[in-house]
């Protein structure tokens, strides 16, 4: 009866290393394509997440995903990076972007 218990241990113990070892791989795989992946391909890899979530009900408490968070997190940080270095931005400490739409310039 032991020998059987610890044989059950140890079957669970191998499936769970293997599973660990699958998962790492494929979020290697996941952060590659996250970090080489063009702003379409990321823009549609989460819009094809969004509806699965979507059709699966939201995920039961309407949290997302880790790899809808993880790309829109990327796609944030893409985006305030352009704005960052966008040469028509008025970098002037003093400007108002409301001053910008003015019709009645100063």
């Amino acid at each position: 009866m032991i020998e059987k218990a610890l044989k059950a241990t140890a079957v669970l113990a191998a499936i769970g290393t293997i599973s660990i070892i699958l998962s790492k791989n494929n979020n290697d795989e996941f952060q590659d394509w996250l970090q080489s992946a063009s702003d379409d391909e990321l823009s549609d890899g989460y819009e094809q997440r969004r509806q699965q979530w979507a059709k699966d009900g939201y995920g039961g408490d309407g949290e997302k995903t880790p790899e809808m968070k993880q790309i829109d997190r990327e796609m944030s940080r893409r985006a305030a990076e352009k704005w960052e270095n966008d040469p028509r931005r008025n970098r002037g400490p003093n400007f108002r972007w409301t001053d910008a739409s003015r019709w009645d310039k100063d």
